[in-house]
């Protein structure tokens, strides 16, 4: 079985592609609603300006339904790029604010270059091996210490969870642009960073509509972790679905080896 796997994951250069299932395209509506209601009744009721609610929702839109090399979500990247920076450098978040700036806009317009194949998603499957996982989090150290002294430099009061949380979303951006399932643990921290730094914004500012802006977070949190269950168990059924064909081609030939023998048998008796 394991030279199989081995074949399969050369064979498909670690991705399976698959059309989203009933179910997980369920959870996703069900999510933006939930956030999306949370977020009209905070401007409704007065708790939250509309520029933060436009945030939670293209911020959704973008990272749930816009395809990575689709040309739409650069529309979305700089909307929603423009609106955060405007915030996180007016709360002095300056380290987000770059990096949403200085980097999602033109890395999304790199992204849109990548031919990916057809399909709703594509499997997150290829894997870092030992060195190449310690290079990495090396380089995040070090990024995470660049942006720790910009914040510095700048007088930020939220200059750790800023600058570490900015280095792990550049990482998980990366990884998740070129398939490695490592993606998802940067992204996890990244996004509990997130959520922990706009929740001591607010609360140092006393402006509590911040909290939105944690409720974005932790809307793309519980969305990738739906994300990670549904390719998990989309590769495992397709994974055996090919095995089991693999086996019937084999099967198959086996019998087509054996019918060829016997009829050469036959005709030289």
């Amino acid at each position: 079985m394991g030279s199989q796997k081995n074949f399969f994951y050369d064979y498909f250069d670690g991705q399976i592609i698959k059309e989203e299932t009933q179910n997980y395209k369920l959870f996703k509506v069900m999510l933006l609603c939930l956030f999306s209601l949370a977020g009209l009744f905070c401007v409704l009721m007065g708790f939250c300006n509309i520029a933060i609610f436009a945030l939670l929702e293209l911020g959704m839109i973008w990272n749930f339904y816009v395809k990575l090399n689709n040309p739409i979500s650069v529309v979305f990247c700089v909307l929603v790029s423009t609106i955060y920076f405007a915030i996180a450098s007016f709360y002095m978040v300056y380290s987000h604010a770059l990096i949403y700036m200085g980097f999602y806009i033109p890395f999304q317009m790199f992204a849109t270059t990548k031919t990916y194949y057809g399909g709703d998603f594509v499997q997150i499957r290829k894997e870092m091996n030992d060195g190449s996982q310690i290079v990495f989090i090396s380089l995040v150290f070090f990024a995470s210490a660049v942006f720790y002294m910009f914040d510095y430099g700048f007088g930020s009061m939220f200059r750790v969870l800023d600058a570490t949380s900015a280095a792990c979303l550049v990482a998980s951006a990366v990884l998740r642009n070129e398939r490695y399932k490592d993606y998802y643990y940067f992204r996890v921290i990244a996004l509990i960073l997130s959520i922990s730094l706009w929740i001591t914004v607010a609360v140092e500012f006393r402006n509590y509509s911040l909290l939105l802006i944690a409720a974005m977070y932790l809307s793309y949190l519980i969305f990738d972790v739906g994300t990670a269950i549904e390719q998990k168990l989309t590769y495992e059924n397709e994974y055996m679905q090919i095995v089991k064909r693999y086996k019937e081609i084999e099967n198959k030939k086996v019998v087509d080896e054996k019918l060829k023998t016997y009829s050469k048998s036959k005709k030289s008796k």
